[in-house]
């Protein structure tokens, strides 16, 4: 495959603002079709970005020949029908996140995908920014020592209701609150920093908005190798988006996991800062490599046995909060 050809299921707020643009101006990518069932917002969308096939029905992109891909863009609860439906006729699937309402769906993503031979990412595009890679390679070096505890933050002063993503606010939809929607994110970047989580304990609730969602959860997780990360995650906080390790040797800090710096401090107490800026549009780093990873290159650092780990964390912690107790990531 020369170029691959991709199309996008649910082409709303997302993939308008950052998505589209990313997989027309990748290497080795173009944007040959579009799917969103308004009509209107449909056109609208394939005339701003010059889409040459709009459909009103995903089941047009499984019968295109012509589509090698789909980024699946739909609300949480249909990730797994379209990614699953994809996969049986062939097309490579980059999934966005979360990965699926709980991990049987996702396990069920996994499995179809591996079945039919198509290539299954996550779009955890963090994973790819180039400070978070540093700190991977740090921790891996043993520049901190052993990691020994992480924070996590991510929250802001938001409420979707009457807008595009007010389906954010519906469960059944979205699988839950801020944990779900942005908390799945730095959970993410914590397993690819630290591993495999073990247990989790955690609480939800609405402090500030009374919506069908929580508001606010905070996460206690446990890795296989004994660290101990806090996770914050929030609708109604003032803007936080920090990440920060602590091990037996150092830290790595950073005022926001936006930003281009990382500070490591070893533990002489000598400070070391890194400024590795992230592309100006987040996503093409992350299509560029899971093309890579479709032509058989080097692997995907978000395939889907990675996506899973923050889905079963995440639903790991609706269930300790529903029932006041520790909960094994394994637990079925």
């Amino acid at each position: 495959m020369s170029t691959i050809r991709w199309a996008v299921i649910g082409a709303g707020d997302v993939v308008e603002r950052r998505v589209a643009k990313a997989l027309q101006t990748a290497e080795g990518s173009t944007l040959l079709a579009a799917v969103r069932r308004d009509e209107a917002k449909l056109q609208a969308f394939a005339e701003k970005f010059g889409v040459p096939r709009a459909y009103k029905d995903a089941a047009d992109v499984w019968n295109d020949p012509d589509i090698d891909a789909v980024y699946v863009a739909t609300p949480v609860m249909m990730h797994a029908e379209h990614t699953m439906e994809a996969a049986r006729h062939g097309k490579h699937v980059l999934c966005e996140k979360p990965m699926a309402l709980n991990a049987a769906e996702a396990e069920g993503m996994i499995a179809v995908c591996r079945e039919h031979g198509v290539k299954l990412g996550i779009a955890y595009y963090r994973r790819f920014y180039p400070k978070i890679q540093k700190m991977k390679q740090l921790i891996d070096s043993g520049a901190i020592g052993k990691p020994v505890y992480a924070r996590a933050q991510f929250s802001g002063k938001t409420n979707h209701a009457g807008t595009d993503r007010a389906w954010l606010l519906r469960p059944e939809v979205s699988g839950g609150g801020p944990l779900m929607d942005v908390g799945t994110h730095v959970i993410d970047l914590l397993c690819y920093c630290l591993g495999e989580p073990r247990q989790v304990s955690a609480m939800t609730g609405n402090v500030l908005q009374e919506l069908d969602v929580e508001d606010t959860a905070s996460v206690l997780i446990q890795f296989a190798s004994g660290c101990h990360a806090s996770v914050h995650a929030s609708f109604s906080t003032a803007a936080g988006n920090q990440l920060e390790l602590f091990g037996t040797e150092g830290k790595l800090t950073m005022k926001t996991i936006e930003d281009s710096e990382l500070v490591w401090t070893n533990g002489a107490g000598e400070v070391q800062l890194f400024d590795l800026p992230k592309h100006e549009n987040m996503n093409v780093p992350m299509i560029e490599r899971f093309i890579e990873y479709i032509r058989g290159g080097q692997s995907f650092p978000s395939e889907g046995k990675q996506g899973i780990l923050a889905s079963r964390v995440a639903e790991a912690a609706y269930r300790s909060a529903a029932e006041g107790r520790h909960i094994s990531v394994l637990d079925k």
